[in-house]
């Protein structure tokens, strides 16, 4: 029996484990990384970056008058043009660039101090990895194992028809057809770009809009999503089977029509579940919910047993990306560091960029938030502007689009914004800056956008919300 005995313990080195190992290591903890492999984040193997990449082929495929086109990646012109066949091949290879730097850094990490396996709690203070005689103990833990594409039942017995987001980026070549069940960033996103890429494609939903909850700008977004990809946001699919190379989907439309459509693919976006059933989470006593999730404080990230600490898509969070994944990841690594002393407080503003054309934007609390807090006492104000009022906006063609900014009424604080308008990403940026520095609506009523651009649409929000003050007066 080999047993080992450390500071900390970071189970998973994707990128929030990474930063909690990095960060560990800074605050003078003796720290082990353990990652069950094979190695890769979500976002390098199936998440942002190939994503991106083919946001790019896309929109250039769909700008060219012939099936071909000439790759310019991160300011790196190809050799040659690309046929349609070849655009799936080239982005394994364009990404494994990104996962090759990310191998290299993890072999950065001295050999004693990362162990690859597969490592369960045999009790609070250790886990063991399977298939070894080894158990490591330590004073503070972080669980930073990912998670996986969520694939309902009705789903599973179709075969391998269905595919995940990461099964698509690994198909030989672009299927002829594609319907994706999903109308989350993942779903929206790859709606879109497929389409570009003359892919035959229909996006089911459930009538969500990305992670938008503001039902003015979701219907404005769904709007201008129908001018470029055929979706179907209520349907309701009555009978899915699998025949020969092929799917057949029958469903029900909005109108309680029934319609028949037969693809190659059925890619199931239906969102993600933490990578947790391995770990034995019950022998270290960490609670679950109904879902399966470890509960875990939003501010110091610690679980229900105070000493292990979670960050990174493994938490019960359902606004989750690459960004958040960091900062957690940072956040756990000192507190597990340091334990039982807390210095480090999860307090950013949240951020969500779904990027479709116009992009989607959440940053800071959402529609559906700021109305939970209301019911508390917490009265707001709403800004509103439009694209329709826009220069910039109609000179380029998008008829659809809303800005609503959120303000608490009696301090004029920024609470948050959801956003569809050209530009939307950029526009979310300020926003976020504007949360973190805790300005209020008179600190951003004086900025003075360039015209024409499509940020004087803050500007008519922020004028838009004054007005709502003007008219209402302070809080009663």
């Amino acid at each position: 029996m080999r047993h080992i005995s450390v500071d900390t313990v970071i189970i998973g080195a994707g990128t929030a484990g990474m930063q909690a190992y990095k960060t560990a290591v800074e605050n003078n903890a003796d720290t082990i990384i353990i990652e069950q492999g094979p190695l890769g984040p979500t976002s390098i193997t199936s998440g942002c970056v190939p994503s991106q990449l083919l946001h790019e082929m896309g929109r250039q495929f769909s700008s060219n008058s012939t099936p071909m086109l000439t790759m310019t990646l991160y300011g790196k012109s190809a050799d040659k043009q690309l046929e349609r066949s070849e655009i799936l091949n080239s982005v394994r290879n364009e990404k494994r660039a990104f996962l090759d730097q990310y191998i290299k850094e993890f072999y950065t990490i001295p050999e004693d101090c990362r162990i690859m396996g597969k490592a369960f709690f045999i009790d609070p203070y250790t886990v063991a990895i399977e298939g070894t005689d080894t158990t490591i103990s330590a004073r503070s833990f972080v669980i930073a194992t990912g998670s996986k594409p969520y694939v309902p039942a009705e789903f599973q017995r179709i075969g391998d028809r269905v595919i995940t987001s990461g099964d698509l980026f690994e198909l030989k070549e672009l299927p002829q057809s594609i319907a994706i069940f999903g109308t989350g960033s993942i779903g929206l996103e790859l709606g879109e770009y497929l389409t570009r890429l003359n892919v035959k494609t229909v996006i089911f939903g459930k009538g969500e809009i990305g992670h938008l909850t503001d039902p003015k700008v979701a219907a404005s977004a769904l709007n201008a999503i129908k001018e470029r990809v055929f979706i179907v946001p209520y349907g309701r699919f009555t009978t899915m089977e699998q025949t020969n190379d092929s799917v057949v989907i029958y469903y029900l439309d909005e109108t309680d029509h029934e319609c028949y459509l037969k693809v190659d693919y059925v890619l199931c976006a239906t969102g993600r579940i933490p990578n947790l059933d391995e770990l034995q989470l019950e022998t270290a006593g960490i609670q679950l919910n109904s879902l399966n999730q470890a509960y875990c404080d939003e501010e110091t990230l610690q679980t229900s047993v105070p000493h292990i600490f979670i960050a990174g898509d493994t938490t019960s969070s359902t606004r989750s990306n690459l960004q958040k994944a960091l900062y957690q990841g940072k956040i756990a690594g000192a507190n597990a560091a340091t334990y039982p002393r807390l210095y480090q407080t999860c307090n950013m503003p949240h951020q969500d960029i779904t990027f479709t054309d116009p992009e989607i934007t959440v940053t800071g609390l959402s529609f559906e938030e700021v109305k939970q807090r209301a019911r508390t006492g917490h009265k707001f104000i709403l800004g509103e502007s439009s694209t329709a009022d826009n220069t910039t906006s109609v000179i380029k063609g998008y008829r659809h689009g809303l800005v609503h900014v959120y303000f608490d009424r009696e301090t004029q604080l920024l609470l948050g914004a959801e956003i569809c308008a050209p530009y939307a990403q950029q526009m979310s940026q300020f926003i976020y800056g504007a949360l973190y520095n805790r300005q209020t609506l008179d600190d951003l009523i004086g900025y003075n956008f360039y015209h024409p651009s499509a940020f004087e649409m803050l500007t008519e929000a922020f004028e838009d919300a004054k007005k709502s003050f003007k008219l209402l007066g302070p809080v009663a």
